[in-house]
């Protein structure tokens, strides 16, 4: 993405559908509002029309690698995810999500600074992972610590939506030595299955956290203060046991009638040995209960990092996406038509794309890279600009509406076929 283009942002429009047709009308001729209200009401339809038949495309491509699908329609083949990634990336494209590279996330610095975890994300049993973004903006995050006595501002690239698609290899794909990883970290979802999660306002250091694999490892001041107090304590424990030892394997074996007998100064040191052994097994058990509670809080903190950014999971996000592709397609026609029927007269691409972009700027306060190929290609599909040459033109409202009568008209013709 050039400079320029990163300035103003992705090409996610931040504003509802509805809100911007209410400020085009608002900003319209009063003799003219009401037919422009009535022609992006039927230019809406009409694209929720197309947007219903990708969903439901979409859906049967996902159903055999839903993880709840039926085992009679079920496909675990690598080629049946490989259709579905593809349509489901050309969705996510239409709503105006980037995909980021899967091998820029991983742990890095900054991750470990925003939550506080080192994390290992283990790609065991996972045939593809695929990250998808849109709505990225500067944000300065803040990062407590020292029991939020020391407060550090973090500046992060904050992505309004992340999708994140995985797919898992079947039986045959997954080796010997990855079965029991897999079998650990993905309980619930059977092999050869593929898994959606949509997820709202994450920082790019937190997209390690998405990951299926993600695991927190322990940090070394935390592994620091686990160790140090059982090699300063046990050791010396050990040493001076050791002499004691060698008593207690000799009063075992007269014990047993090996040999020797045993006598009461030999006893009592064999007791007195005994009972270090267990005082030590008590330690080394307690400081496994603080490692395993460590971890825990671990874990927990990552949950917490992802639980309350998830807003839908598997065949749910499939409409959700589908709806943001339909109402950024809506958006972008709604303003390409606009900026172009204002200007009264004919225009040129980059002279509509600056309008539009300028529109945005000025009403609502957001620096959009307008999509204005997308924009422009429905409109002369639907008839609602004509082209001469580099230039384009909007046809009046009257016209516009007739031509997409005609065309919802055309969806159905059922009664002229009999």
């Amino acid at each position: 993405m050039s400079e320029e283009n990163s300035e103003r942002g992705d090409g996610y429009i931040a504003v509802r559908k509805a809100e911007l047709a209410a400020a085009i009308a608002e900003a319209s001729p009063g003799n003219e509002a009401a037919a422009l209200s009535d022609l992006l009401r039927l230019l809406g339809a009409l694209l929720h029309h197309e947007a219903h038949e990708r969903l439901e495309a979409l859906k049967t491509l996902y159903d055999p690698l839903d993880p709840d699908a039926p085992p009679a329609r079920r496909d675990v083949s690598a080629a049946a995810f490989d259709r579905f990634a593809e349509a489901f990336g050309q969705a996510l494209a239409r709503a105006n999500f980037s995909e980021i590279d899967p091998e820029s996330v991983q742990t890095r610095e900054a991750t470990k600074l925003l939550t506080g975890l080192s994390i290992k994300p283990s790609n065991a049993g996972i045939r593809r992972i695929r990250y998808f973004a849109r709505g990225a903006h500067p944000q300065a995050v803040e990062h407590r610590s020292w029991f939020g006595l020391a407060r550090k501002q973090i500046e992060a690239d904050m992505m309004t939506d992340v999708v994140v698609l995985v797919g898992f290899k079947n039986e045959e794909e997954t080796r010997r030595a990855d079965r029991r990883v897999f079998a650990e970290l993905r309980r619930g979802v059977r092999p050869g299955a593929a898994i959606v999660k949509h997820f709202r306002n994450v920082a790019s250091p937190e997209l390690v956290t998405l990951h299926p694999g993600a695991k927190p490892s322990m940090r070394p001041r935390d592994q620091v203060f686990l160790a140090a107090p059982a090699v300063a304590t046990g050791v010396p424990v050990l040493l001076n046991l050791w002499p004691a030892l060698t008593v207690l394997f000799a009063v075992l074996a007269a014990f047993f009638g090996a040999q020797g007998v045993i006598e009461d100064s030999d006893l009592k040191r064999a007791i007195a040995a005994l009972s270090g052994l267990i005082a030590v097994g008590a330690f080394v058990m307690r400081q496994k209960l603080k490692y395993e509670a460590q971890s825990l809080r671990y874990q927990k903190r990552l949950a917490d990092t992802v639980y309350f950014r998830n807003l839908a999971n598997n065949a749910g996000v499939l409409d959700l996406l589908v709806g943001a592709g339909e109402e950024q397609d809506c958006k972008e026609a709604y303003i390409a038509y606009w900026a172009l029927y204002r200007a009264g007269r004919a225009l040129t691409k980059a002279e509509i794309d600056a309008a539009a972009e300028a529109f945005l700027r000025e009403r609502f306060q957001l620096r959009v890279n307008f999509e204005i190929n997308d924009a422009l290609a429905k409109l002369e599909r639907l008839q609602l600009v004509t082209r001469e040459g580099e230039t384009y033109a909007a046809a009046t409202p009257a016209a516009a509406l007739a031509h997409l009568d005609a065309a919802w008209d055309a969806l159905f013709s059922f009664s002229a076929r009999r």
